[in-house]
């Protein structure tokens, strides 16, 4: 907030700049003008190190019980499915 200024914040491109709705054009200088008109998109960084060929095609009947069993949270089912058995 400025008093008996009307022009000082604009010096300082820390500040926001202008008012909200009808008082102004919102705040729109400095960093504050990049964020208002950027759209922020989540990026995900990772390597495959470690990675389960289970997530991946082809599918097979052994990884469709081992996926439903996690999904499911089935413990017994999980472990079953891993080492190479059915729950039937």
């Amino acid at each position: 907030m400025v008093i008996n200024d009307t022009i000082l914040q604009v010096t300082v491109s820390t500040l926001p700049f202008g008012g909200v709705g009808e008082s102004g054009m919102g705040s729109y200088h400095g960093k504050f003008s990049f964020d208002a008109f950027s759209h922020k998109k989540a990026v995900l960084y990772r390597s495959f190190e470690g990675d389960s060929s289970t997530r991946y095609p082809p599918y097979t009947p052994q990884k469709l019980r081992l996926l439903k069993a996690l999904i499911g949270g089935d413990i017994v089912g999980i472990i079953l499915a891993l080492i190479g058995r059915s729950k039937d």
